[in-house]
This record gives C-alpha cells, sequence and structure tokens, in this order.
C-alpha cells in the first residue's frame, strides 16, 4: 500500500518537491542515529560496473591489514566477520536504513565502512548526511539512462558525490585528522571531469593502459584460467579472479588502499586470498560434468566480456547463456542488445524470466528474444523462450555436454524475483542450481 502510494505521489509532485522530501528524510535519519558517520572513517565506491567487487575486495584487504570494517554492497552486507546477503534490492539501502546500518557498525567497534553509492541513490540524496573521506570511481558507460532522463544527468549524478565528498567536513577521530582522498580511473575517457571535481588533498590515478598520468600503472598482464598475474612496478601480484577487467575492481580497491598508508606487499597478500563476491563469476561445483557461472552480469558490455573470457578458455566447447532484462521501465532499449550480444557469442540461448515488475514478462522475453534471432539463431533449434526461470535452468543443464559452459546471468546474488503489484519471490540462482544438479545427478547422471 504504501509503495503504491509513493509511486502516485512521484507522478503528480513536481520534482523539487520530491527532492526536498528526500533530503529531509536523509537529515532527519541522520539525526536520529547520531551521525555515526562522524566515527568512521567512509569509503564510497561509485561507477557503473564493478563496484559490489571492488568494496568486497577492499574489505578484505583493510580486514588483512587488522582493521574492523562495515561494508553494504548491491550483493552483501558485513559487520567485521559478520556477513548477510542483501535482500533489499537496492544498490544503496534507503535513508533510515543505511544510518541505522552506520550507527550498528559504529556499536560494533569498527573503524572503517564500505558504502556502495549508486547514481539512483545519489538522485534521492541517500548519501546525504553520509560524511565520506574517500570516493573511489571503477569506470562510466550508459546505464540507468531511463531513470536519470539521459547519459549527461547519469555522469552528473556521479560526479557530485566527489563534490559531497569535498564539501564534507574533515573528520577529526580518536586524534587523527581524516585526510579527503579521490582514487580514480586514468583510462576513462571522462578523466578531465572527474578529476576536476574530484579536488581533494590526495588523488590516486590508476591505469592499465601505460597511461602517464597514473600513480599505479600495470604491467605483464597473464590472464590464466584460474586467475591473473600482473605487476606494478618492482611488485608482483597474483589474484584468483578471472578476467582482465577485473583490474579495474582491484586496482580501485588497491588505489584505497594506498590512500590509508597501506604497501604493495600488503596489497599483494591480501589479494592473493580473495576468493571473491557473492554472485560474481561464481562457480557452482556439484559433480557436474560441465562448468556452471552465475554472474551478475545484466548488460551488454559486461556479459560481451563474460562470454569472450570463456570462448578464449573454451574454444572447443558450447557457451550455454540464459539472458533476460530487468522490468520496471528499466532501460528498455538493453532488452535487444542483451538478447544480440548473447546470439552473437553464445552458441545456445535460453531467453527466461528476471524481474519484470510490473511489466508483462513475456513481452520482455519476446523483446530480448528479437536480439538473439538477429544474429540467425533459429527458435527451438539454438536458442528457446522459456518463462519459468526454473525450468530454464534445467533445459540449459540437460543440453550441456562435459566441458561445456552454463552461465546463469543477470540476477548473481540476488535474493529475490520483484513482480507486479509490489511482490516479491524468495529467489537464488546459485541455489536453484543447486537444486537442479542434485536432481539431474540423480536422474540422468547418477
Amino acid at each position: 500500500m504504501m509503495n503504491a502510494i509513493k509511486s502516485v505521489l512521484k507522478r503528480i509532485l513536481p520534482n523539487s518537491w520530491v527532492s526536498v522530501y528526500h533530503k529531509q528524510l536523509a537529515k532527519f535519519a541522520a539525526w536520529r542515529h547520531q551521525y555515526p558517520s562522524e566515527k568512521l572513517i567512509i569509503i564510497g565506491v561509485t561507477g557503473t560496473k564493478g563496484k559490489s567487487t571492488t568494496c568486497n575486495i577492499l574489505w578484505h584487504i583493510l580486514t588483512q591489514a587488522g582493521y574492523k570494517v562495515g561494508m553494504a554492497t548491491t550483493a552483501n552486507f558485513r559487520i567485521g566477520e559478520k556477513h548477510w546477503l542483501n535482500t533489499s534490492k537496492m544498490t544503496m539501502l534507503g535513508r533510515t536504513q543505511l544510518q541505522e546500518l552506520l550507527a550498528q557498525m559504529v556499536s560494533a567497534g569498527c573503524q572503517y565502512a564500505i558504502v556502495e553509492t549508486s547514481s539512483e541513490g545519489i538522485k534521492q540524496w541517500r548519501h546525504l548526511g553520509v560524511h565520506y573521506d574517500v570516493v573511489a570511481w571503477t569506470n562510466l558507460f550508459p546505464e540507468h539512462l531511463d531513470a536519470h532522463g539521459g547519459f549527461e544527468n547519469y555522469k552528473a549524478a556521479k560526479l557530485s558525490l566527489f563534490d559531497h565528498l569535498v564539501e564534507s567536513p574533515t573528520k577529526i577521530i580518536n586524534g587523527q585528522t581524516i585526510s579527503k582522498a579521490a582514487v580514480l580511473n586514468g583510462d576513462s575517457s571522462y578523466y578531465p571531469e572527474f578529476a576536476e571535481h574530484a579536488a581533494t588533498p590526495v588523488k590516486i590515478v590508476w591505469s592499465r593502459q601505460h597511461n602517464q598520468r597514473a600513480h599505479v600503472q600495470v604491467e605483464n598482464i597473464i590472464e590464466r584460467s584460474d586467475g591473473l598475474d600482473f605487476g606494478i612496478g618492482e611488485y608482483h601480484f597474483t589474484s584468483q579472479l578471472l578476467g582482465e577487467w577485473s583490474l579495474d575492481n582491484i586496482l580501485t580497491a588497491f588505489g584505497v588502499g594506498l590512500t590509508q598508508g597501506l604497501s604493495y606487499p600488503e596489497l599483494a597478500q591480501a589479494l592473493q586470498s580473495f576468493k571473491g563476491a557473492p554472485g560474481r563469476m561464481e562457480s557452482i561445483i556439484e559433480g557436474q560434468p560441465f562448468n556452471v557461472i552465475v554472474d551478475y552480469a545484466y548488460e551488454p558490455v559486461s556479459l560481451g566480456l563474460l562470454y569472450s573470457f570463456w570462448r578464449k578458455l573454451k574454444p572447443n566447447n558450447k557457451l550455454i547463456t540464459l539472458i533476460s532484462s530487468t522490468g520496471g521501465g528499466r532501460d528498455v532499449a538493453r532488452r535487444f542488445e542483451n538478447g544480440k550480444v548473447a546470439g552473437q557469442l553464445c552458441d545456445n540461448v535460453i531467453v527466461t524470466d528476471e524481474d519484470p515488475y510490473d511489466d508483462d514478462p513475456q513481452v520482455i522475453i519476446d523483446q530480448v528474444a528479437a536480439g538473439v534471432a538477429a544474429t540467425g539463431k533459429q527458435e527451438n533449434i539454438n536458442f528457446w523462450k522459456i518463462l519459468d526461470r526454473r525450468t530454464a535452468i534445467t533445459t540449459a543443464f540437460r543440453i550441456a555436454q562435459p566441458g561445456d559452459v552454463v552461465f546463469l546471468t543477470c540476477k548473481g546474488a540476488d535474493q529475490k524475483i520483484c513482480r507486479a503489484k509490489g511482490k516479491k519471490e524468495s529467489w537464488d540462482d546459485r541455489t536453484v542450481a543447486k537444486e537442479v544438479l542434485h536432481e539431474l545427478l540423480r536422474k540422468t547422471w547418477g
């Protein structure tokens, strides 16, 4: 009922009124919880892709360095060693929830709080009342354009977080002055704009493309089937993360670590033991003769990187993917493109349900399938439309032969499927995959 009322108010009230509402609620939430961000070193991670993984790498690095660290991401939450998955379907918690979580981190004795900070959260002023000390930027691609009314507005939201960082008061915690710092992607064509807004005393710029403006320059990158090797200056690093694109996340986390006084040997040791974030290129191994990969990739660029990487690893095996696209009016144009990249790079494609919200899920499936068909794939021969996601997963596993790779994309570790009228169905691709594999192993391969 409350969601319905909010939806109506958003449609009839001027944007300026809605903005005032969000601002006042954010200020009240911070006051109610006694301004917890004043007692923590707050690290914000923003960008289009890789935010959750970056936050998890950074949590691991700081924890290995001996600090107690809280974290809030799309995928999961942490207060020290306490860990739980994000069931809210929100990248950045609402004002009252976020301030409450920060207060819990203070009570638990955390020194740091890592906050994945989304453009939608910034647009709704969820960051107001959170005084950031470090802001790190991973990358920028066209995304969430419908929600922001275009790319320039989307970019402006990201840039404004650095303005907020600069304008936030400098803290003194336990007698120590906390210096403001920014970590920037020096390879992006948008770097000059971000550098202009990031007017902080400390600034770390990273690059994996031999960019001379970078403080952190990666060399000798080697992709392996079980991870990455690379060098920075005289230091060698090994990671269990797959794909060269993972360096965006690693280097962003490294940049933050450097601003906090960590050394390259400390970073190397911590990275080596980091195993990944929930639902991000996560392998499901239950004794089946093929590979199952659960990944959050939900837009064409990320999907293309995922498929291309595994094609290099498995040139003689089939790539089989579940593909979908979200509803709720979110980036409708992405639906065709998701289908197209899946059709181009995978051998078999199964178009299925994701988070339809109030949209007709079959309409979404048909729009994604149009992109698959445009690549020459033939329905019911090498691509299928299956509304029920569990049935789609079962079909993908039945098709797979030894050595093949099955991708369950678009949801990662999401704990819900969002349906019409605010209804949410409990779900986890990883759990469902294990259940289906156990059943098939017993009936088919057992």
